[in-house]
């Protein structure tokens, strides 16, 4: 099968690779029907890396697939159910895992950074991962099941209320995640981003206030349009903008930082916080949000497909990769091919 390999720093390579073999007994075997391209991936193959993976795995974590072969052990699945992974696999006994934690696993892994994953025709999986997400959710939609999750986590936390100001830094995949949730919320929101390609899906998406910083001052906009009172909330989709959030947040708002970025090392003025009474929360993947985040997507509440701005196969990736790195690109689809 065709995949696309994390060969080594900086470089994402197309080979062949066997159909994987031999499966254990709570795993089963999956055809990939797409898989879509995360942020996280763009950071695994920058020079030098802004997240860990494995060299020589297969990449992908995104992944909408259908159920071929069962281990002797599967008994809640049934062949040809379609399903979306959870790719972050928890041990379940460590103290975070019990404490209710598990996205601060210990001992955990993740598909398609450190094992292999879905950008290939086949992929094995264990039970434990699997969510069915039934069959006429458009491919389109139930893509984003995985990032969807990671997002709610991140704005149940923020708690937006209608009529309520939020304003989210970062125009890709994760910030018109955080915006579409807050707009469906009845919250006013505003989006920002350096890039006027994604400021342009995020208008056609239904978001109206669209900032790009480098042509409006905007902390000068966000106190306009709220007489002087800023943000209640202010979430960070790009992981090295804290320091402009507390410019932007009201006194007492909330701040959500969601974006990863390894290599920022953002100033921050404490006193602020302090003075502001301003709660900072991070939020790392999510927490036992799968099932919402597939109820939202069978919902419909969400019109996504029109975030896909790219369609490739595995042959075509590192192509549609450079575009997401220019700001081309909103979401990515990869199909898998022969």
């Amino acid at each position: 099968m065709l995949a696309a390999v994390f060969k080594r720093k900086g470089v994402l390579a197309v080979e062949d690779r066997p159909q994987p073999k031999g499966l254990a007994g709570d795993e089963v075997l999956l055809e990939v029907e797409g898989c879509g391209v995360c942020g996280s991936d763009l950071h695994i193959l920058s020079d030098p890396p802004g997240h860990p993976a494995t060299e020589g795995v297969i990449l992908g974590h995104e992944i909408v697939a259908r159920i071929m072969e069962k281990g002797a052990a599967v008994r809640e699945f049934d062949t040809e159910t379609r399903v979306i992974v959870d790719p972050n696999l928890k041990c379940g006994i460590c103290s975070f895992c019990r404490k209710g934690q598990p996205n601060q696993c210990k001992n955990g892994t993740t598909i398609g950074i450190f094992l292999d994953g879905g950008f290939a025709r086949f992929v094995k999986a264990p039970q434990k991962a699997l969510h069915p997400i039934r069959d006429d959710v458009p491919l389109k939609e139930a893509v984003w099941g995985e990032l969807l999750s990671c997002v709610l986590g991140s704005s149940d936390r923020v708690g937006i209320q209608p009529g309520q100001l939020a304003v989210v830094i970062g125009a890709g995949p994760a910030g018109m995640l955080h915006a579409m949730l807050f707009n469906a919320a009845g919250a006013d929101v505003v989006l920002v981003d350096v890039a006027n390609e994604r400021l342009n899906f995020a208008r056609k998406a239904g978001i109206t206030k669209t900032v790009n910083p480098n042509d409006t001052e905007l902390e000068e906009y966000i106190a306009e349009v709220t007489s002087g009172e800023y943000a209640d909330a202010v979430v960070d989709a790009v992981g090295s903008q804290f320091a402009a959030c507390l410019g932007l947040v009201a006194r007492g708002g909330i701040i959500s930082l969601f974006g990863v970025n390894a290599h920022a090392i953002s100033p921050i003025p404490q006193y602020d916080i302090t003075r502001k009474e301003v709660t900072v929360v991070g939020s790392f993947v999510g927490r036992n949000k799968f099932p919402r985040s597939i109820s939202v997507l069978e919902s419909g509440v969400l019109d996504l497909s029109c975030l896909i701005s790219h369609e490739v196969g595995i042959s075509e990736l590192p192509k549609g990769i450079q575009d997401a790195r220019e700001g081309r690109a909103m979401k990515i689809l990869v199909r898998p091919e022969e």
